[in-house]
């Protein structure tokens, strides 16, 4: 089986994808990518180092990206191509319209509701036109299962794969995180990562800081990445009007995210909706203490071991935080008793296998 495996970007880390990559290749295997870039990122980089094929398409209009791949489909030999992400998996269906001889497409569905919830109707038309026209589609949580399923995708093109990350080659620096640790100026530290858009409803959060801080609960927020200026001001006029400035600190982009994670009393994430957020493991698997929503794909992550809140729910959210920071020192215990499953249920090898088993099902269902 020879997989061909699209991605839009070579940019910035992408341990899902490495963990595709690395260890793929094999007796009954083969596993290229293939970018619309120009394959001078970090992750190009990081397949050139472990001898992966990568092709690169390069950058243009999306109807000379559709021309360009069509041309590259026509010579491939790849049984399957998986493409990551809304653009790379629209460039494929459209490369693909037509054409007779070409691999099984299968896109992978990295975002759940988002779509929807921001109201951009040609987004989820071109969502629902990707459905009808790949051979089979990935779910890479229940939530977004269920999401595909209520547009229209059929049970029997329907796969699932599992995220992760490469657990055995993460070390944290003890020395930094301790140092991270003394740039909290209250007595507890709460960590949120993401970008600062609709779905990870820091308005929420930032509310719900305000009642654990009125509930006598000395803690400090402090929140990892960028977005626009508009969205960061609106938060920072959110935080002076509810008088948190002394309690709330915007960090921006962080590159050492797992240490500053590792720092925390507790890693929080308020979101509305997620696929299968990444940071939420992450931090399970250090054996943060985690407050999380049911949103999404956070359910399959923490949902067995915990209680979660219902999205938008400040009142929820405040006393989820409060009740874990007034008894830390057990959730740091039951947090580390559920890291090695996590690790193990998001690990690198389970994370490449069921791409792959996704990929030789397909070929199996198509051939019945």
């Amino acid at each position: 089986m020879r997989v061909l495996q699209l991605v839009s970007s070579t940019e910035g880390r992408n341990d899902i994808l490495a963990s595709i990559a690395i260890g793929s290749n094999g007796r009954d295997r083969t596993v290229e990518f293939a970018c619309l870039d120009q394959g001078t990122g970090d992750f190009a980089s990081l397949l050139r180092g472990a001898g992966v094929s990568l092709h690169v398409l390069g950058t243009g209009s999306p109807l000379r990206l559709v021309i360009r791949l069509r041309k590259f489909l026509r010579n491939t030999g790849a049984d399957v191509i998986q493409s990551h992400g809304h653009h790379a998996s629209l460039m494929l269906t459209c490369a693909t319209l037509g054409l007779r001889r070409r691999p099984a497409v299968m896109p992978v569905r990295h975002h759940n509701l988002f779509h929807h919830l921001i109201k951009k109707r040609l987004r989820v038309l071109a969502d629902r036109a990707i459905i009808c026209l790949a051979d089979g589609v990935v779910a890479i949580s229940t939530s977004v299962r269920d999401t595909l399923l209520a547009e229209g995708c059929p049970l029997n093109r329907l796969y699932r794969a599992t995220n992760g990350r490469d657990w055995d080659g993460l070390t944290l620096d003890e020395k930094h995180v301790t140092r991270i640790r003394g740039t909290c100026r209250h007595t507890y530290m709460l960590v949120a990562v993401g970008n600062l858009k609709f779905e990870k409803d820091y308005p929420t959060l930032i509310r719900a800081l305000r009642l654990v801080v009125d509930a006598g609960v000395d803690a400090e927020l402090q929140i990892a990445g960028t977005g626009s200026e508009d969205a960061l001001l609106q938060l920072r006029a959110m935080v002076s009007d509810l008088s948190l400035d002394d309690h709330v600190r915007f960090l921006g982009w962080v590159d050492d995210v797992l240490s500053l994670i590792g720092a925390a009393d507790v890693f929080v994430q308020a979101s509305v909706d997620e696929a299968s957020p990444q940071v939420v493991y992450e931090a399970a698997g250090l054996g943060v203490p985690v407050v999380a929503t049911s949103a999404g794909g956070i359910t399959d992550i923490l949902g067995r071991y915990q209680d979660l809140v219902d999205p938008g729910d400040v009142i929820g959210l405040a006393d989820a935080l409060v009740a874990s920071l007034s008894d830390l020192e057990a959730e740091r215990i039951r947090a580390e008793g559920i890291s090695a499953d996590v690790r193990d249920r998001y690990g690198n090898e389970r994370c490449r296998e069921s791409y792959l088993l996704a990929c030789r099902q397909l070929l199996e269902d198509m051939v019945r």
